[in-house]
């Protein structure tokens, strides 16, 4: 009886070491992505999208195919809101883009653009969906004889998530419309339905 106590005595005391063992050197694995959409948390994404036009309307349409990097400045707005399946919290940005055509006449591309972004935020959840609305100013050489001048106004619409690698770092992916148009104030104004794909990485804080 006095081996057996002494193997239960030793048995529980490795046990008991080895949990201490994990508690010390075990990682924090625990995402509380919920911080990262605090008001006032700030949001930097390093990207890059590509268009493709004409979209929707397309008869007598020339094409216009281009690429752009993109850098967007993200605050914080709301706390997040209880609302079930929606809940989240608001998003203002800004972004910088610029790049070139690689189909169609033309050479370069570039402007500014302020969105409007709902955060879809599940207890959590490291993927975090999300919708935004978008108006800026652009410049432009695609063919004038469809567009009348460099200077345009650039609308759009976007649907994507981010994955989260951690609770201030994550990827995005999204799937964004573009609608580009100098609104009359040129001699021409054809304007251009575009639809893409944008990828990029964002870091809070």
């Amino acid at each position: 009886m006095r081996f057996l106590g002494a193997v239960v005595l030793l048995l529980w005391g490795g046990t008991g070491f080895i949990q201490a063992q994990d508690s010390i050197t075990a990682p924090d694995i625990t995402y509380k992505t919920s911080d990262a959409f605090r008001p006032g948390t700030y949001e930097v994404t390093a990207g890059a999208a590509v268009y493709f036009s004409p979209f929707v309307a397309t008869h007598n349409r020339p094409t216009f195919n281009y690429a752009v990097a993109v850098v967007d400045v993200g605050y914080m707005l709301t706390e997040i809101r209880e609302w079930g399946v929606a809940r989240g919290n608001l998003e203002v940005l800004g972004e910088v883009f610029a790049g070139g055509v690689f189909v169609g006449h033309g050479n370069y591309l570039a402007g500014l653009t302020a969105w409007l972004r709902y955060n879809f935020v599940q207890p959590d959840w490291k993927v975090v969906p999300y919708a935004q609305l978008g108006w800026g100013v652009s410049a432009m050489d695609f063919d004038q004889k469809y567009f009348g001048q460099v200077f345009s106004f650039n609308m759009g619409t976007a649907f994507g998530f981010r994955y989260f690698l951690r609770p201030d770092l994550a990827l995005n992916a999204e799937y964004r419309f573009q609608h580009l148009s100098n609104a009359n104030t040129g001699p021409n104004n054809l304007g251009i339905n575009a639809q893409g794909v944008m990828m990029g990485v964002s870091w809070f804080f």
